[in-house]
């Protein structure tokens, strides 16, 4: 399976998360999820900016998570696929939907 295929799929799987009401967008929704102990993983955009990708490491590091984070796409890219306003944070908070992308993205 080559990058463009991993992609499509993890945006796939993305959108149908975010139908199902199992995704957040955004560093204070995912902030809040991540200390409520309900995100299975955090997708953070490759153009995200440093601040906001410590702000995120930080709070996981703070909390003792084990939350998988994943750096994937734009934030163009992956907003305009998800119809969800500019973001460069994203929260999967079911874990079966975390783990097949976690498994996409690996392989």
């Amino acid at each position: 399976m080559n990058s463009e295929e991993k992609f499509s799929r993890i945006i796939n799987l993305m959108q149908f998360a975010r139908k199902a009401g199992k995704m957040v967008s955004g560093t204070d929704a995912c902030l809040r999820d991540l200390r409520k102990n309900n995100l299975k993983l955090i997708i953070i955009t490759d153009d995200t900016s440093t601040k906001t990708v410590k702000r995120i490491t930080e709070a996981r590091n703070i909390l003792e998570s084990s939350v998988p984070i994943v750096r994937l796409g734009t934030q163009k890219e992956l907003s305009k696929a998800l119809g969800t306003p500019i973001s460069g944070i994203f929260g999967i908070k079911d874990g079966q939907f975390a783990a097949k992308m976690l498994e996409y993205y690996s392989n």
